[in-house]
């Protein structure tokens, strides 16, 4: 049984590579592919309101915000003004008149809390693929 590596220079090479972990390039390239299926998962179950006066539906609202560190964050787009619908929508209101006098309540959809139970081990999977990807280029895999 050897005991040495053979090509130890490439070996401390590859070692050295893997060491720097990923650059924000590559986390961003990872978490883009996971907010894609994120929102993937989510765009059908936001409720579909037939308002003719509206210049932009919540589905349409819908963006991936990137960051400085390589994460992505997803929500709705602050200039569209639909992020307290969405809020309303997936939380439910409690229904007042003029007076101020509580009528009923009306229940959430939740589309959010479903969309991260539905897409927990989807998105994972897609952040480490592409993770997997940037590691094998390298160390000389890919």
């Amino acid at each position: 049984m050897p005991n040495e590596v053979k090509n130890a220079d490439s070996f401390e090479r590859i070692l050295d590579t893997m060491a720097d972990g990923f650059g924000r390039a590559e986390r961003l390239n990872a978490n883009k592919a996971g907010a894609d299926v994120f929102i993937g998962i989510m765009k059908p179950k936001i409720p579909i309101r037939n308002n003719v006066k509206e210049k932009i539906h919540l589905r349409e609202a819908l963006i991936k915000e990137e960051h400085a560190n390589g994460s992505i964050s997803v929500g709705f787009s602050a200039k569209s003004n639909k992020g307290y619908i969405g809020r309303l929508q997936n939380d439910g209101w409690i229904v007042k008149d003029r007076n101020k006098k509580t009528h009923s309540h009306v229940s959430g959809k939740h589309f959010w809390e479903s969309t991260q139970a539905e897409a927990k081990g989807k998105v994972g999977s897609a952040v480490v693929q592409k993770l997997k990807v940037a590691m094998d280029k390298k160390v000389g895999g890919g």
